[in-house]
């Protein structure tokens, strides 16, 4: 195992600092026993959510781990509830928000080549699966390299961590709201995959495949959408050249105006994309936010509340 994971390392992250994201958990625990084991430089970083009585008890644990194995230790305690509740935003969301900007700053100060987590095969599995139950392609996958962040275990079941970690003598901590059924990913983890994996053995490996290929095609398919998407300089309003987006086939064209979305700061749902469809067609259509979309001769123009420009 730490060979192939010594591999897997040295392709995904160059040598230089490394961040490693330890919460404590077995996953985690093992990520920095396999990074020290493959003689990598590194910290370990630590964010406590401050969601759980124990969650102190978390942080000590792991800077405790970090002095044995001899990385400096970097943690930080945000009430992300308290956050997430003034934000009247996801619990989940922000908490990974958070998480995520955390370790970004600490990657900065130590100049760091790449934060490493510690998502496994079975995380893949269960992203795959609960993505598939929602009804969603999108971010259908983890994938292993985005950014700074370098996932270096999927390739690996959770299983295999904890008898690793047995196998050196090691403890980990353990989670409570891990067992919370009323959550999906637990409901999935803890009582479908399994009935799944009995019927159909490496059904966890078959679901990581597809996620590798469907990610892949993802990529192709992005890339082609933004070959399609050509900016208008001539106009100081958001302009955009109608011929490719016409000419370019409905996936491609939807994938597009989606972007043209997310640029106006407006959630990219399939109401709003039609309406973009019908300007382009050459309707006037009216988004929320107050912009109007309207096609005029060979541009497509989101035109503000208030134009800075007579219409074109």
């Amino acid at each position: 195992m730490e060979e192939a994971f010594q591999k897997r390392l040295a392709r995904l992250a160059p040598r230089g600092p490394l961040v490693l994201a330890v919460s404590g958990g077995g996953d985690s625990v093992a990520l920095a026993h396999l990074v020290k084991r493959a003689g990598r430089e590194g910290v370990v970083a630590h964010l406590d959510h401050a969601l759980r009585p124990e969650s102190g008890g978390d942080l000590l644990f792991v800077k405790a781990l970090a002095e044995r194995l001899g990385y400096p230790f970097y943690a930080e305690r945000v009430e992300v509830a308290r956050v997430a509740r003034e934000r009247r935003e996801n619990l989940e969301a922000v908490a990974r928000e958070i998480r995520y900007a955390f370790l970004h700053r600490v990657a900065r100060e130590v100049k760091a080549k790449a934060i490493l987590t510690a998502h496994t095969l079975d995380d893949q599995a269960e992203t795959v699966l609960l993505k598939l139950l929602q009804g969603t392609a999108r971010g259908l996958g983890i994938r292993e390299k985005e950014g700074l962040v370098v996932r270096p275990l999927l390739a690996f079941r959770r299983e295999e961590l904890r008898a690793y970690l047995k196998a050196l003598g090691e403890a980990w901590r353990e989670d409570p709201s891990n067992q919370d059924l009323s959550r999906d990913r637990n409901y999935l983890r803890l009582k479908v995959l399994p009935l799944v994996e009995e019927r159909f053995p490496g059904a966890k490996e078959a679901l990581s495949r597809f996620a590798q290929v469907r990610m892949e095609e993802e990529a192709h398919l992005e890339r082609e959408a933004r070959a399609r998407l050509l900016p208008d300089p001539r106009f100081f309003v958001p302009a955009y050249r109608a011929a490719p987006l016409l000419e370019a086939p409905g996936v491609l064209r939807r994938r597009a105006l989606r972007w043209i979305l997310e640029a106006l700061d407006l959630r990219p749902e399939a109401r709003l994309i039609a309406l973009l469809e019908e300007a382009l067609g050459g309707r006037v259509a009216t988004l929320p936010g107050g912009y109007t979309a309207r096609r005029k001769g060979g541009t497509l123009f989101l035109l503000p509340p208030e134009p800075r420009l007579p219409l074109p």
